[in-house]
């Protein structure tokens, strides 16, 4: 996500894992970086999917300007209150399959409006930091 707008919804079936992660990213985080436009830049958390070393060393090189984040650090993605919205969207829905599911996942997908990513969450990274700063580390209310 970006202040433009939301990138690919990616669905797979079985567990994440860091082989499975690496190749999404591969699959998609380039053309959705472009379709954004915001470059070789990324944001991971400490999940251990992220931090695994193929992905580190993927991410090395394909997204140098990859935001650092401490070992506990509490979560300042806003990607968080993306899927919160998501799910909200997709509860209002009488869905009785997993194609029905999928199909109305992806139409509120492409229903969030950018405006929600950048009024909402881009802009408040700003107030998510010092929040942070302020609580020492401790968790806030993001």
């Amino acid at each position: 996500m970006s202040a433009s707008g939301l990138g690919n919804l990616v669905f797979f079936d079985g567990i994440m894992n860091h082989a499975l992660y690496l190749n999404i990213l591969k699959d998609n985080l380039k053309l959705s970086a472009q379709n954004l436009g915001i470059g070789k830049f990324g944001y991971q958390d400490n999940d251990p999917m992220h931090t695994a070393l193929n992905v580190r060393l993927w991410c090395l090189y394909n997204c140098p300007q990859n935001l650092k984040t401490p070992p506990q650090s509490p979560d300042l993605n806003p990607i968080e209150h993306i899927w919160k919205e998501l799910e909200v969207r997709v509860r209002k829905h009488d869905i009785k399959t997993k194609r029905e599911l999928k199909t109305v996942m992806v139409e509120e997908w492409m229903n969030i409006d950018a405006e929600i990513t950048k009024k909402k969450l881009v802009k408040s990274i700003p107030k998510r930091l010092k929040a942070v700063v302020d609580a020492k580390g401790y968790p806030t209310k993001y």
